[in-house]
């Protein structure tokens, strides 16, 4: 595939997404008794992931700087989501982890965002639904393997 049909299909997976979090992420939250920003969600996920991260660490992978990164957790730290922790092999070193408040917070908006994107899309044909699978697996395929040539680079 030519690079212009490669950059307009990466043009269409990025507005669907944005579309995709900018209608769903938005209808969870208005019937969700929980305040977590999609920014303090993924800060959880990534924490859920790799359970003793330092905060460097998740900023790296949520593209921010460790300032900005350090209110979104202080935020979390105060709500009882997630606790800090000096490492014991390197006080300098904070861990950062989920507590069970989180999980249960995380589990509930989980299931908050799943039922909101499956009412969008009722109405699916089997087919249209069958054509969605194989486009996820394929992203999906093509996001494992070059994650995990980013993995092999660090």
């Amino acid at each position: 595939m030519d690079k212009d049909r490669v950059m307009e299909c990466a043009t269409t997976i990025m507005d669907t997404f944005h579309l995709i979090m900018r209608t769903v992420g938005p209808e969870s939250q208005k019937r969700s008794s929980l305040s977590l920003s999609f920014q303090q969600f993924r800060t959880m996920k990534i924490l859920e992931r790799h359970e003793g991260a330092s905060l460097s660490f998740v900023a790296e992978h949520m593209g921010a700087t460790p300032s900005a990164m350090s209110k979104v957790v202080d935020s979390l730290v105060e709500q009882g989501y997630i606790y800090r922790r000096t490492s014991e092999s390197d006080r300098r070193k904070l861990i950062l982890a989920v507590t069970d408040p989180g999980k249960q917070a995380m589990d509930a908006i989980h299931a908050q965002v799943l039922s909101r994107l499956a009412e969008r899309l009722t109405g699916l044909s089997p087919c249209e639904c069958e054509m969605v699978y194989l486009v996820m697996d394929l992203l999906r395929s093509k996001m494992v393997t070059a994650q995990s040539e980013i993995t092999h680079q660090l």
